[in-house]
């Protein structure tokens, strides 16, 4: 499986984004309803103006009922015509919010599984990498060189070293990269620029070049030495990762592990690629369900911190920590597997992460006074593993 937290991350990611279409939507609904009462300027009959704009104000303010609580007050006294636009309106909004959840939901699990992607673009660099040492040393070799310049001897560049012989040998790898449509093809800029002053400048790598044998424990280290201190350290390639992943520092550590893995299996006389997850559909279903169930229970977790926020001032409270606590407690009472330290642990990292410096600490105060009150009332029961008090 996944790393759970990143799992976390992506259905809160996607409760945001949810959140923000919405809001868009509801400003669609109200575009609607205005434009229904726009008087008709080709009519040659007089425009009642007031009873336009009254009408206009009804529909709205049931919309906003509609929306809040899915139905309108009888006691409200609204006219049958503004109660049907107010209703026209209010389905269009939960038709186009149901599509989003859906495109949004799916756009962030293909976002996920592009990790893969990012990681044989990684592997891939050190291809290339090393297609460029043999360009330089068939150069120099053919020309005399400057006093001063570093000659590479014919047979020990990257291109030569028997971990990336054995990479570029390896026909899943070769299979995948061709599949996913994975090229340097159109980035060979930063491909020469990271060979020319990264790692033809690097110490450790001229050392390596200067000898014209290499122990398969001398290939290893080089070669991890370039993944870890060149392609995934330098600025010229963390850059263009970054410009190609907007999540590329959420998702670097998995990437880094799956392709040290990959590089380290070597030792043992055959590559194995590494997999993103040993069970993407559990993978999957986590995410998914995780946004379904907070979705579906929002009201029901409105009326929870509407209790306990009532002393706040809703403008103080950021909404990205609102989701998260959301999240927090769509995990603590629909997943009963998960303990609950965890759960208040992992969202409290997310909060530091991705909200306010102090949000920290609001996630975790108001998690913990909820999860005391909700265990107490029995809305939260754990089974299994999550019985568990991971103090």
């Amino acid at each position: 499986m996944l790393n759970r937290r990143l799992l976390r991350s992506k259905a809160v990611q996607a409760l945001y984004a949810s959140k923000i279409a919405a809001e868009a939507n509801r400003l669609l609904a109200n575009d609607e309803i205005a434009d229904t009462y726009l008087p008709d300027l080709n009519s040659m009959l007089p425009q009642n103006h007031e009873r336009l704009e009254g009408l206009k104000r009804l529909a709205l303010l049931s919309l906003d009922d509609l929306i809040r609580k899915g139905d309108v007050n009888p006691d409200d006294d609204v006219p049958a015509e503004a109660l049907q636009t107010a209703r026209q309106a209010y389905d269009t909004y939960r038709k186009q919010n149901q599509k989003d959840r859906t495109a949004i939901v799916n756009r962030i699990l293909k976002e996920t599984e592009g990790i893969y992607d990012e990681f044989l673009r990684v592997l891939s660099l050190l291809l290339e990498l090393a297609h460029q040492a043999q360009l330089d040393r068939e150069r120099v070799v053919r020309a005399v060189p400057d006093e001063d310049e570093v000659v590479f001897p014919t047979a020990s560049g990257l291109d030569g070293n028997g971990v990336i012989q054995m990479l570029k040998a390896h026909e899943p790898f070769e299979i995948e990269i061709i599949r996913r449509g994975i090229s340097w093809s159109n980035d060979m800029a930063v491909v020469r620029k990271t060979y020319r002053e990264a790692l033809r400048t690097d110490l450790e790598y001229i050392e390596y070049c200067r000898q014209n044998e290499h122990t398969a424990v001398e290939d290893q280290k080089i070669a991890q030495h370039v993944l870890r201190n060149i392609v995934l350290k330098h600025e010229i390639p963390v850059e263009h990762f970054e410009q190609q992943d907007m999540y590329w520092e959420e998702h670097f550590e998995i990437i880094r592990t799956m392709a040290i893995k990959t590089i380290k299996s070597a030792d043992t006389g055959k590559i194995q690629l590494s997999e993103l997850t040993d069970d993407w559909d559990e993978d999957r279903f986590f995410v998914e369900e995780l946004f379904k169930k907070a979705i579906e229970n929002d009201a029901q977790y409105e009326g929870y911190l509407s209790d306990q926020l009532k002393n706040w001032d809703p403008e103080r409270i950021a909404l990205l920590d609102m989701i998260i606590i959301k999240a927090a407690l769509t995990e603590l009472i629909h997943f009963p597997s998960i303990p609950v330290k965890v759960t208040i642990n992992e969202f409290i990292e997310i909060a530091k992460r991705y909200s306010t410096l102090k949000s920290g600490k609001f996630v975790n105060g108001n998690l913990d006074r909820l999860t005391e009150k909700l265990t107490k009332e029995g809305v939260i029961r754990k089974s299994g593993r999550g019985l568990i008090d991971n103090k």
